[in-house]
């Protein structure tokens, strides 16, 4: 029997098998560009090892990209095949692959869990339970899953760092950015390359407001996160969401043409990152040009491509805010006939997109439309409803935004007030939101409210 870095048993041919895995392994705790060769270079080696097919059929779900999904089933099939004389915990791992191409993530994390009571140095499990709690908006058991998992590392422990990054973002992500911030910093102080981990201080840093202190995290580490793979992309977004609040936008329009969007990608998280930000762009007024339009005609060809509803939100916003209303509403009736098809089937994206993705979509068209009344009445009761789709706060903040404008636009004076008032509460280092706060305040007569305000928002930026 041969032991992976961390001593876990291995069924495999040779020690050489067992490295290879390995090394594909840390390609993807660190979001490196390699994981595709290392995974071919791995079947290569031992095509019959079953961590190898069950490893090449979690790849084939991370990009929640429907042409991948019969390489998923063909890893499952070839897992099954092999999964005889295998560990207990092997065949769990053949288990989970199995849940998470019959959909259901819910129970697919779970499995990744109960390993990890018996593993705790599962890595891999970790990893992905991570990934699915994010992926499906589960906060609280994504907290839990790194809290049970800290006693049982330390830095003797290959891996230590990418478990303390875990740890930085569950934190944040559940309201304690003070907290994580720390696990953060401490993970990239010992491999600067694990840019997950600089994610997590990123968000940190934005979660309270220290707009210098994220541009100057993200750009000193820059340079060694520009070698990982297309992620490092996300994190030139999060440097702009501070010049967003800086009012920087210039800034903000150069990263976009120059950093994140230089050319039309077909990353998911690329495609993400270009429309929200042009979408908040819009939503303060700016002019964007035709930045739009190469969006969406990479978003044009995701119609029906509905894996994942808090994607399918980025590709329906980049076709609406284009002017390609029908592209938009065709991939809206995608949507929808995927939710009603497999939701009873307890497919977790499908439930997820009935019940979040599609109220947002809608609203989403009403906004192009400039149907502000319809975002209004549809995004009021939504808007509590969007944490099952996945995606940071940070991200799904988009669309609180659009909530506002569209009370804004609508005239709804009282209700843009009390919005605004909700936001500089929850985000009182937020310049341009203070601005906001203080046209709503003027619009309603309290015109000494909204000097104040206008006062705040001045005050926090930059001299």
């Amino acid at each position: 029997m041969f032991h992976d870095k961390r001593g876990l048993e291995m069924t495999a041919t040779s020690q050489a098998t067992v490295d290879a895995f390995d090394d594909v392994v840390e390609e993807l705790l660190c979001s490196g560009r390699d994981t595709v060769r290392l995974l071919d270079n791995l079947g290569k080696l031992d095509p019959e090892m079953v961590m190898g097919q069950v490893l090449r059929g979690y790849f084939m779900h991370l990009p929640s990209r429907m042409y991948l999904v019969p390489d998923a089933l063909d890893g499952l099939e070839k897992a099954r095949a092999l999964a005889v004389d295998v560990t207990d915990r092997e065949r769990r791992h053949v288990e989970a692959l199995a849940t998470w191409c019959a959909g259901d993530l819910g129970r697919c994390a779970a499995i990744f869990e109960s390993i990890l009571l018996d593993h705790p140095h599962d890595i891999l499990a970790l990893r992905l339970a991570h990934h699915l709690h994010f992926f499906t908006g589960d906060l609280s058991t994504m907290l839990s899953s790194t809290a049970r998992a800290m006693p049982h590392w330390s830095g003797a422990v290959p891996g230590y760092g990418y478990v303390l990054g875990f740890r930085a973002f569950s934190l944040e992500e559940n309201g304690d950015p003070i907290a994580g911030e720390p696990f953060g910093r401490r993970a990239v102080e010992m491999n600067e390359a694990d840019i997950w981990s600089g994610h997590a201080v990123a968000h940190c840093l934005e979660t309270t407001g220290r707009r210098l202190d994220g541009i100057s995290w993200i750009t000193a580490h820059g340079e060694a996160w520009r070698h990982r793979g297309t992620f490092a992309n996300h994190l030139w977004w999060h440097r702009s969401l501070h010049y967003l609040e800086l009012e920087r936008f210039d800034d903000v329009l150069d990263a976009f043409d120059n950093e994140f969007w230089p050319k039309p990608s077909e990353d998911n998280i690329d495609i993400s990152n270009a429309a929200s930000i042009l979408m908040r762009l819009v939503m303060l007024d700016l002019d964007v040009g035709d930045r739009w339009e190469s969006v969406a005609d990479v978003s044009v060809g995701r119609i029906g491509d509905c894996l994942r509803p808090f994607n399918d939100l980025h590709f329906v916003m980049a076709l609406a805010m284009s002017g390609r209303l029908e592209q938009a509403e065709a991939m809206v009736a995608a949507m929808r006939a995927y939710a009603e098809e497999n939701a009873d089937e307890g497919i977790t994206t499908a439930i997820v997109g009935r019940d979040a993705g599609l109220p947002v979509a809608d609203a989403i068209i009403a906004y192009a439309r400039d149907d502000h009344a319809a975002v209004v009445e549809t995004m009021m009761d939504a808007r509590y409803r969007m944490v099952p789709l996945g995606g940071s706060w940070a991200q799904r903040d988009c669309w609180v935004r659009m909530l506002i404008d569209s009370a804004r636009k609508d005239g709804r004076n009282s209700l843009a007030r009390a919005l605004l008032a909700e936001r500089v509460a929850e985000y009182p280092k937020s310049a341009p939101s203070w601005r906001q706060y203080a046209d709503a305040l003027e619009r309603n007569g309290a015109v000494a409210e909204a000097s104040a305000a206008r006062g705040r928002a001045a005050a926090l930026l930059p001299a």
